[in-house]
């Protein structure tokens, strides 16, 4: 009983239903409009005969008298072969002259009649027309119009099965179709309830006809995708934090015991001040966690507007330089004037300080580094340090991923996840490549839309 009812409810029955509908109207339509046409015009037809035979008739009461009328009357019911020819010629009392018929009403016009002494089921129909004549007689010429019931009789006949035809075949084409439909969308639900119990790899079945259920499984699946990538990375962030926080924690949980145990005040200050420092430096790795998460909702491109490119670069450069000068380095910079871009000017900024804080960080003390913008646009950032191999550059883009294994050297593996999610973002590609030696990191933006010729 369930699923009977659940195949009541489903759109496939719906659509079937809709199906048999139309087409039911639609032979009621064209069956209708035949009815009318053919009926329509045989009566037409019958009332032109009556119409024209009455009016010879009476040219004759006219030319030759009432007795020339009446041979002519006999004459053509001798000649009548159908029977279907109905005529009555009265005199001005009422004496019926000539004829077939018995006796009439005398008013003049069109009429149906009939013929008395027959039950209503056998006496024919009549179309009748009458006429008075000069010195009072009066003339009805009538037709059987029996020949056009039985035509209206077979075309509701062949109606009735033709709407029966169009019925079955309406019913058995929505079958069919509802039955296709039913299939694909079974075959979906099937595939999402395997994701739903956890085979997240599972997807939909996607066929090469290319039909509305063929690119709704092309974006569902393409949906999975990227929930299976979202879950695969919280999957890595929640075990990278897990890891990278453990060592700080420990570090502080340490001071803060040592505070407890210090036998003066200095020993406590000095305890509570470094433990201070871990919790900031704590509050910086969630503060870039939360900032990373924000950039990757998508919720900044609400803010997205035109920027100055060369003036940002330059700022960032004029802000770093100090640091490159501290550890002795050269920053050297070659940015293209006038270079525009379409994004958020503060994430860019972000993206480009992270890049050049590395490049200050890991380059070589004494080194050379790099700042260049061209007018692709592209953001370049080279140093001459020990580099990063090829076989790390896609994991050092993930949260917490660092090439010093032993976290000997300060830093919590966000700088360059940042980049990318602010890359990602803007539609930006990034590239890690080989400076030979050092690194060489370039931020390939899309170039902003221009107006087109005669726009505003």
């Amino acid at each position: 009983m369930e699923q009977s009812t659940r195949w009541w409810r489903t759109t496939a029955f719906r659509v079937t239903l809709l199906h048999l509908l139309l087409t039911l109207l639609g032979t009621a339509a064209l069956s209708g409009v035949a009815w009318w046409a053919t009926t329509g015009f045989a009566l037409r037809q019958l009332a032109q005969e009556v119409d024209r035979d009455s009016g010879v008739l009476a040219q004759a009461a006219r030319l030759g008298g009432v007795r020339s009328l009446a041979v002519s009357i006999e004459a053509r019911l001798g000649a009548d072969r159908s029977g279907t020819q109905y005529y009555l010629l009265a005199a001005p009392d009422g004496e019926r002259l000539a004829g077939n018929l018995a006796s009439a009403p005398r008013a003049p016009g069109w009429a149906t009649l009939r013929l008395e002494g027959l039950k209503e089921a056998e006496s024919p129909e009549l179309l009748a027309l009458g006429t008075p004549l000069p010195g009072g007689g009066f003339l009805i010429v009538a037709r059987d119009v029996g020949p056009v019931r039985q035509l209206e009789s077979l075309l509701l006949g062949a109606a009735g099965w033709v709407g029966g035809g169009a019925m079955l075949l309406g019913l058995m084409g929505g079958l069919l179709m509802g039955r296709g439909v039913t299939r694909r969308a079974a075959a979906m639900d099937a595939a999402l309830a395997r994701v739903e119990a956890g085979e997240i790899a599972h997807r939909l079945p996607v066929r090469t006809g290319g039909d509305e259920f063929d690119r709704l499984a092309r974006r569902i699946n393409a949906a999975l995708d990227r929930v299976q990538g979202l879950m695969q990375t919280l999957r890595q962030v929640t075990d990278d934090i897990a890891h990278d926080l453990r060592t700080p924690l420990t570090r502080l949980r340490g001071r803060l015991e040592t505070a407890l145990r210090a036998p003066d005040d200095a020993g406590w200050r000095a305890a509570t001040e470094a433990a201070l420092q871990d919790c900031e430096s704590l509050l910086e790795i969630f503060a870039a966690l939360l900032r990373i998460a924000q950039v990757e909702s998508g919720a900044r491109q609400a803010g997205f507007a035109p920027l100055d490119l060369s003036a940002l670069a330059a700022t960032v450069a004029e802000v770093y330089a100090p640091a490159a000068e501290e550890r002795g380095q050269r920053l050297e910079t070659a940015i293209a004037p006038g270079i525009t871009a379409h994004g958020d000017r503060e994430l860019l900024t972000q993206a480009l300080a992270n890049l050049l804080e590395n490049a200050v960080k890991h380059g070589r003390e004494g080194g050379r580094i790099r700042l260049a913008l061209t007018p692709d646009p592209s953001l370049v950032v080279e140093d001459d340090g020990e580099g990063i191999p090829p076989d790390q550059r896609e994991a050092v883009l993930r949260r917490f991923h660092r090439l010093d294994a032993a976290r000997s050297r300060p830093g919590a593996g966000l700088g360059l996840a940042l980049v990318a999610a602010v890359a990602e973002l803007h539609g930006a590609r990034l590239t890690l490549g080989d400076a030979r030696p050092g690194l060489r990191v370039e931020l390939a933006l899309p170039a902003p839309s221009r107006p087109a010729p005669g726009g505003p």
